[in-house]
């Protein structure tokens, strides 16, 4: 009987997808070890990224279109992916599963570990060995409340132990190809202005209007506790990411324009630091502090520093335009 095991690090963060992705790329050589997880989330366009619905409830963060989407985050890093998918109770479940078992078996045996959906929670991991035996796969799940270790995976079992949402995805990488990273960053700068579109759209706000969303949630008490902290979560990470990127394009490319945009970026990080770490009190509990509901004494600072951030935001779109009429 078959087994194998890759001695594969897995990191983590907020953003699960991302940083699963980035550790088995990373393990395999389609990203470089040198390049942060910063660069990552901004050139694949995770970073930009932001949404929220009318209570600011988790759901927005992963409830998207993973085969779509994930195409097109790791194209922007040159990097092509195999991708299974199964929604719950669809006729094709078992056969997709079957066919991911067999290619995450070999995938690793390649030296290829594979992203899964919901290894300890709703959350993204990586699945890193296999033996045939047990018929089971080794997982790392990212996020797990009360455990840093994550149990075998049951073949007959892919896809099914997130049982809130029991979604089948599995993604191993195939091949990478060179990529242009000054377009690359152009690109990152690009997407944060779309991102930042204000839009709204099947009861969820985008860009800055998610701010107003955000605003309107807590004014009118029905903000969800675990889910508006959870996405603070997300999204202080994905704006320290932007800004830790520039900083380091700056290195490179040093500019007036971008040196104003970063100053105005810092702005934004640490009113988000102040959120999430003074106003809601993330301390160093990490994922455990979701669980403490919001003190609504705190309401009205959540409101003025939101207030704060859309107005930060908006100076950091005009400023990146700066910066990209500059580049053309």
């Amino acid at each position: 009987m078959a087994k194998k095991k890759l001695d594969i690090e897995v990191f983590s963060a907020w953003n699960t997808y991302a940083i699963s992705m980035m550790s088995v790329l990373e393990h395999c050589g389609m990203w470089n070890k040198e390049d942060t997880f910063q660069k990552f989330l901004s050139v694949t366009g995770i970073a930009s990224r932001f949404c929220v619905d009318a209570n600011c409830s988790s759901l927005p963060v992963t409830d998207y279109d993973w085969m779509e989407d994930h195409a097109c985050f790791m194209e922007r890093i040159g990097v092509r992916t195999k991708k299974y998918y199964a929604a719950p109770g669809v006729e094709e479940y078992s056969a997709v599963q079957e066919e991911a078992v067999v290619a995450i078996k070999e995938g690793i045996e390649a030296g290829r570990a594979c992203v899964t959906w919901g290894i300890d929670t709703g959350e993204f991991g990586v699945i890193y060995g296999y033996d045939d035996e047990d018929k089971v796969f080794f997982p790392k799940g990212i996020g797990s409340r009360n455990t840093n270790t994550s149990m075998p995976i049951l073949y007959s079992n892919l896809g099914k132990t997130f049982e809130w949402a029991p979604v089948l995805y599995c993604e191993i990488p195939e091949k990478v190809h060179e990529v242009d990273w000054n377009r690359a960053y152009a690109e990152a700068l690009r997407l944060y202005v779309q991102g930042m579109g204000a839009v709204h759209e099947s009861g969820r706000a985008y860009g800055l209007a998610a701010y107003d969303a955000m605003i309107a949630a807590v004014k009118e008490d029905r903000l969800d506790s675990f889910g508006f902290k959870y996405c603070i979560g997300i999204f202080y990470e994905r704006k320290d990411a932007l800004l830790l990127y520039l900083e380091e394009m700056q290195k490179e490319q040093p500019s007036e324009a971008l040196a104003r945009l970063i100053e105005a970026f810092r702005t934004t990080v640490g009113l988000y630091r102040k959120l999430m770490f003074d106003t809601l009190g993330g301390g160093t509990e990490g994922w455990n502090s979701l669980f403490e509901p919001i003190d609504k004494g705190g309401y009205p600072e959540i409101v003025k520093t939101m207030q704060e951030l859309k107005v930060s935001e908006e100076k950091n779109v005009e400023f990146t335009k700066c910066v990209i009429e500059k580049m053309i």
